[in-house]
């Protein structure tokens, strides 16, 4: 699924950091760009058959054992079924736009994404100025005298989001209800009506996914709450640490370096830079439809999912430099230790203790 094409370009050798540029390295990854509606189609519906088996396992099967598991099969179906849905909206799925649109909407119905407003905040904003501060709005970081200039209630609320667990509250309020569902004027990117159907649009999906789980499960109140908990509340909320703790990976480590200004962005390369590939265990990039082979993907998000494990081994090889780093929980610990707030004039991550010494 992932094998690298036989038609590849001659490619150069390995080059050090200052001898290659964004161009070259995107003509010679388009190697890569070959696209399978067939595949795109097989992928997709064993995603919403998985999606469809694990609902029924929670509305129907009369066991708690498998209900559970019902819910944890259906997380794993939005999951994989946002992904592709991402890919599509990247028009990278299949060659065919208006397909890649079809299917973008339905793969994102089950994780309640608005199709176009996440086209815009991810694909314009966050894909053209990745880590570019006032521009890139994902885990966009602070610098200490912005925080020391919150009010207590909003610096206790960063508190929560650079910890351990801020994944999930950080992605729920900051980028799904604040950007993506019905946003308001502060972060709609415009009024186009588009904004307000598909916002609509996964409302009745949510609105009908919870009333099957009603009428399918078995009589009484305590039976028809516990599906709708484990069949559509659960699924929903561990999907949205899911995100948020990968995008959180993605962009935020000791060593990938945020910047201020577009030109500084521009000379350090930031939309190869300022992404981080983790290496982790070949059954987890299989289960996550190779969304962790980032750097790749970042640098042309016209690769399909099943090409971007070859395609970041050419990378690698192209450009040595990309640090690779070991997933474990040691590493995104350190990471939450130490990535707090940024320093912009320094280019440093540092803590919120650190800058509460520097005021003193």
């Amino acid at each position: 699924m992932s094998a690298v094409p036989t038609d590849l370009p001659e490619t150069p050798p390995a080059t050090p950091a200052a001898a290659y540029s964004i161009p070259r390295l995107r003509e010679v990854l388009s190697a890569y760009y070959r696209r399978s509606t067939a595949l795109a189609f097989v992928l997709l519906v064993a995603d919403i058959a998985l999606f469809g088996v694990a609902e029924w396992l929670v509305a129907r099967s009369g066991s708690l054992a498998l209900q559970l598991l019902g819910g944890v099969l259906a997380t794993t179906a939005i999951v994989r079924l946002f992904i592709i849905g991402h890919d599509a909206c990247h028009g990278s799925l299949t060659d065919h736009d208006l397909l890649n649109k079809i299917l973008g909407w339905i793969a994102f119905l089950p994780s309640l994404t608005p199709y176009s407003l996440w086209r815009v905040g991810h694909n314009v904003v966050h894909h053209g100025f990745n880590n570019l501060k006032g521009r890139d709005f994902v885990w966009e970081p602070l610098d200490p005298s912005e925080f020391a200039a919150l009010s207590p209630a909003r610096r206790l609320l960063e508190r929560v989001y650079r910890s351990a667990f801020g994944p999930l509250p950080y992605y729920l309020i900051e980028i799904w209800w604040k950007k993506l569902y019905f946003p308001g004027k502060a972060h709609a990117p415009g009024k186009r009506a588009e904004f307000k159907w598909d916002s609509t649009l996964v409302t009745v999906f949510a609105a009908l996914w919870v009333a099957g789980l009603a009428i399918y499960s078995p009589a009484g109140i305590g039976a028809t709450t516990l599906a709708i908990i484990v069949g559509f509340v659960a699924p929903f909320l561990v999907w949205t640490w899911t995100i948020g703790f990968v995008v959180y990976l993605h962009h935020t480590h000791p060593d990938v370096v945020w910047y201020a200004d577009k030109s500084s962005w521009l000379k350090a390369q930031g939309i190869l830079h300022g992404t981080v590939r983790y290496k982790i265990r070949p059954y987890w990039n299989i289960l996550l439809h190779n969304i962790m082979e980032h750097a790749a993907h970042h640098l042309d998000a016209r690769i399909p999912l099943y090409r971007l494990k070859a395609a970041q081994a050419e990378l690698a090889r192209l450009v040595p430099d990309i640090p690779v780093i070991e997933l474990s929980m040691r590493t995104y610990w350190r990471t939450v230790r130490e990535c707090k707030l940024f320093d912009f004039e320094r280019r440093v991550w540092v803590t919120f203790q650190a800058a509460s010494r520097g005021r003193a």
